[in-house]
């Protein structure tokens, strides 16, 4: 399968709202986790809008968007 065939497979198959929500919220803690913590793991930063639930989602759809559409 081609990368394009399977950008296509895969953003039919984000239309299900189960699954999306599951690419979503992995791709949002990622980013969380990633504003949150300093390179030891220790909490270092003060919150940013990706310190947020919304604020990790928006950034989560918008990547999911850019990737599979």
């Amino acid at each position: 399968m081609n990368i394009k065939k399977a950008r296509g497979y895969m953003n039919k198959q984000l239309q299900d709202e189960s699954l999306r929500q599951g690419y979503r919220a992995n791709i949002a803690m990622l980013i969380y986790d990633d504003q949150m913590t300093d390179k030891g793991g220790k909490s270092s930063k003060p919150p940013t809008n990706l310190s947020t639930v919304e604020g990790c989602n928006s950034i989560a759809e918008r990547i999911i968007d850019l990737v599979f559409k």
